[in-house]
């Protein structure tokens, strides 16, 4: 008869094969012989008036069950300019979810609903991007050209970000080391969720189009500590400009570990710095249980 499997006991033997330690217990030299490696891209939101590709009213947040309209779409996969259907579309489009939007008349218009093409880009935004790019000795791009980003679980309405890169080729210090800036780009935020159950799920539009920046390291960073050091350093770099937002959900964090023989894998929407040693320890040793 087929032994039942006890996923505990499993757990334990792995972590007993990939040699797992707590990360306090972790010395440099371990992650050295993971080939632990990392880069950050630091999500911050600018203290603008106004969001980035309209004039709606920016900081103004509804509660969840407070709204004027509700609009629900469906996201389809359309024809790339290759002629072919971008895989994780194709995968998204078949959970079969109706996209809600819950719009508050206040902070939404036509153009967060991708009724009206975007207005002007925000000026103001753009001098803040330009100031913090400059902090981080990085080198303005000669003309700015707006691109388009997939989005395909439904946060943006449209199914893209309009993002567009502003600076590239900077550095920041850390204690023992500099680590290099690939870029910063300035874009707009997508909905805050509600839910996701089953085959719905809901975002209200307070949050889309806020005017936000994204910082990008490379991937330097070669311990968890350094992850997280990295993280405060950017942050610090942004509130000093004073032109930030500050809170809950103002700034957050997509972390990538990889490790010698493993893949890139992306933690999505940090949103404390603080959580990204932890994350990142158990994500490389994670990765190594995979390669046994």
């Amino acid at each position: 008869m087929k032994k039942k499997f006890d996923p505990t006991t499993n757990y334990k033997i792995t972590m007993k094969n990939v040699g797992y330690k707590p990360r306090l217990k972790t010395k440099k030299k371990d992650y050295e012989k993971l080939g632990f490696k990392s880069g950050l891209e630091v999500h911050q939101q600018l203290a603008t008036k106004e969001k980035l590709f309209c004039h709606c009213p920016v900081g103004i947040y509804q509660n969840l069950d407070d709204y004027d309209a509700e609009l629900i779409r469906h996201m389809r996969p359309t024809l790339s300019e290759m002629g072919t259907y971008d895989g994780t579309a194709l995968m998204e489009f078949r959970t079969k979810k109706n996209i809600t939007y819950r719009i508050k008349n206040k902070t939404t218009c036509t153009y967060e609903v991708d009724d009206t093409p975007p207005f002007p880009l925000n000026r103001e935004a753009l001098e803040y991007a330009i100031e913090i790019s400059l902090l981080l000795k990085q080198n303005i791009v000669g003309e700015l050209h707006i691109t388009r980003k997939q989005y395909l679980d439904g946060s943006i309405p449209t199914g893209f970000q309009r993002t567009a890169i502003i600076g590239i080729e900077g550095e920041i210090p850390l204690k023992h080391k500099n680590v290099r800036i690939i870029q910063l780009s300035i874009e707009e935020d997508s909905c805050r969720e509600v839910s996701d159950i089953g085959h719905e799920r809901i975002y209200t539009t307070d949050r889309l189009g806020i005017p936000l920046i994204e910082t990008v390291t490379y991937p330097e960073l070669l311990t968890p500590d350094e992850v997280m050091e990295a993280g405060q350093v950017i942050r610090f770099i942004n509130r000093s400009s004073g032109k930030v937002r500050t809170g809950i959900g103002a700034g957050r964090q997509d972390v990538n570990v990889s490790i010698t023989g493993g893949t890139r894998i992306e933690i999505k929407g940090v949103s404390h710095i603080s959580w990204i040693p932890e994350l990142t320890h158990n994500e490389a040793f994670r990765q190594k249980g995979l390669l046994l």
